[in-house]
């Protein structure tokens, strides 16, 4: 197992190099130290440490949060927080930074191991939970249909892209709307009023389909769409919202008018080309220039003026007729 590169960046050189040997004799990687806020960044870049140990009081322009900020603006990298300072202020500065430690100087060697490894747990499972919302986030840009979130007082906290194309709200716009902002529940007579299936699904805690939801766009227009709504449930199995998807359900009843051109301009091509009639090999019925299919007689009779008489080949006639 490869071990964990890490920075040291402290100030104080005989500290620094101090850390450095501990740190090396428990197994750890530590090409390098750092003395300054600048020579920090400058080394992250360089080595791309797996952590970092920071000292929050740094000499220089910088001194350790401000450094943070800047490393964590620009690389992905865990940091720990070495200081002799604990007052309640310098603990809100680095905690605005989102560490993953803090330790108080002056500290035993032994005691870096369990918040280094913790640190590193937590980096590891940071990331994946980062591929995860990314994965997510593409496919739901990816989706057709709209989707919104709701929290558990029905009122919106996220907006899918397709969503703002279908209802005309920007997400910061609508962020804390009440869902019957954009939704209406109620039928088309006076008194039809039904359940908000989103607050179905979280009361009942199940997946509810609904198809006559009628849709407010920002610009007043309506529509009906339809889709369903599930919610969202915490570890501890409390409700916190819903998910609603939803479509114009108007859209997809409509037919492809451009794909059906396409069609028919195809099919009289086919049947105009010269030389060529498009003939069923099962059925052996051929299409008019309209698209509608014929017998094979029909079509030559009403094409050519022929006209055909009933009759038996020598062939059938002896299979219909085999004693005659």
């Amino acid at each position: 197992m490869v071990p964990a590169k890490i920075l040291v960046v402290e100030d104080e050189t005989i500290v620094a190099r101090d850390i450095q040997q501990s740190l090396t004799r428990l197994g750890y990687d530590v090409p390098t130290t750092a003395t300054s806020g600048e020579e920090a960044i400058r080394k992250t870049k360089e080595i791309d440490p797996d952590l970092i140990l920071m000292d929050i009081v740094l000499k220089g322009q910088m001194d350790g949060v401000e450094t943070v900020r800047q490393i964590n603006r620009q690389f992905d990298v865990p940091v720990i927080y070495l200081t002799a300072y604990a007052d309640d202020a310098t603990l809100e500065r680095a905690k605005t930074t989102s560490p993953a430690g803090y330790m108080l100087k002056p500290f035993h060697p032994n005691e870096l191991r369990p918040t280094i490894e913790l640190a590193l747990h937590r980096a590891q499972i940071d990331r994946h939970l980062k591929e995860s919302l990314r994965w997510l986030a593409t496919t739901v840009r990816c989706m057709s249909d709209s989707m919104i979130t709701i929290n558990r007082g029905g009122r919106l906290t996220y907006m899918s892209q397709a969503a703002e194309a279908l209802t005309g709200w920007l997400q910061q716009d609508a962020m804390g709307a009440e869902l019957t902002t954009m939704f209406s529940f109620e039928g088309d007579g006076p008194v039809q009023v039904f359940e908000n299936p989103a607050m179905q699904a979280m009361m009942e805690c199940r997946i509810v389909r609904f198809d006559r939801v009628t849709l407010r766009a920002k610009d007043g227009t309506t529509r009906p769409v339809a889709g369903s709504t599930a919610p969202v449930i915490d570890d501890a199995g409390v409700v916190i919202g819903s998910v609603i998807v939803f479509h114009d359900a108007q859209a997809l009843e409509q037919p492809d008018r451009g794909l059906e051109s396409i069609r028919s301009e195809l099919r009289q091509a086919v049947a105009r080309a010269p030389g060529v009639i498009n003939l069923c090999a099962w059925c052996k019925r051929v299409p008019d220039v309209s698209g509608e299919w014929y017998d094979l007689d029909t079509f030559i009779t009403e094409h050519s003026g022929l006209q055909f008489n009933g009759g038996l080949c020598p062939a059938c006639l002896q299979k219909c007729f085999p004693h005659s």
